[in-house]
């Protein structure tokens, strides 16, 4: 069984919203390999604490810790830049991980969050045969579970969409009490700045974070 964690980077929104594309990253952790992969991330996060001083157990949450404040977690935004590059080294030598990118243009109409979340599920079905447990931070239940079961009338009762191969709804997992949705949020976060980079962006070492995350994921597959 592959465990695949996931999260949101801009809304659903077509009017006034801040983000023209709604982006979906998943980490597809197998689950006989999920103790080695936390392993890896825990020593990441080891490295911070003793060559930075960040708590082990505080929550990486991407926006806020890469964004362009002086000082964050008592930080500077070098130091932040640097814990980020140790933790994507980290999971760069981890051959059992996958991570998946998907991406949907608000401005080419029609609805948003299904289509994104069905071509999520269908990409990481074609990527393993085993069974397939979605975690996720997202908070719109209702439309998720719409999204990944096809759960439309003319479907009829026995269709067999995309979700074929979903054991149990999307499991809603609190980004504060896993390391697994904040690294899907960390990439989200950084796939975005490839997209529409805030100021912080336009210097070379974080850009050098986007590009790890970019070769890490193998770029956006749009729908």
């Amino acid at each position: 069984m592959h465990l695949v964690y996931v999260d949101e980077s801009g809304d659903t929104g077509l009017t006034n919203s801040p983000t023209r594309e709604y982006l979906l990253v998943a980490v597809m952790v197998p689950e006989d390999s999920w103790h080695n992969i936390l392993a890896r991330i825990n020593r990441a996060r080891r490295r911070m604490k003793d060559k930075l001083g960040l708590d082990f157990a505080v929550e990486i949450h991407a926006a806020e810790f890469l964004g362009g404040a002086h000082t964050y977690l008592g930080l500077e935004a070098w130091q932040r830049v640097r814990a980020i590059r140790w933790l994507l080294k980290e999971l760069s030598r981890e051959p059992k991980l996958e991570f998946l990118a998907i991406g949907r243009d608000k401005q080419s109409g029609g609805e948003i969050l299904r289509p994104a979340w069905a071509k999520l599920v269908g990409e990481a079905e074609n990527r393993t045969s085993e069974r397939i447990m979605l975690l996720t931070d997202v908070t719109d239940r209702k439309a998720v579970l719409k999204a990944v079961h096809l759960r439309e009338e003319d479907e009829g009762p026995n269709a067999q969409g995309p979700s074929a191969r979903l054991i149990e709804d999307p499991i809603h997992i609190d980004s504060r009490h896993s390391r697994f949705i904040q690294i899907s949020d960390l990439i989200a976060y950084l796939l975005r700045q490839s997209l529409q980079p805030n100021a912080h962006f336009r210097n070379e070492q974080p850009r050098q974070l986007v590009r790890m995350a970019t070769r890490l994921t193998g770029g956006i597959i749009w729908t």
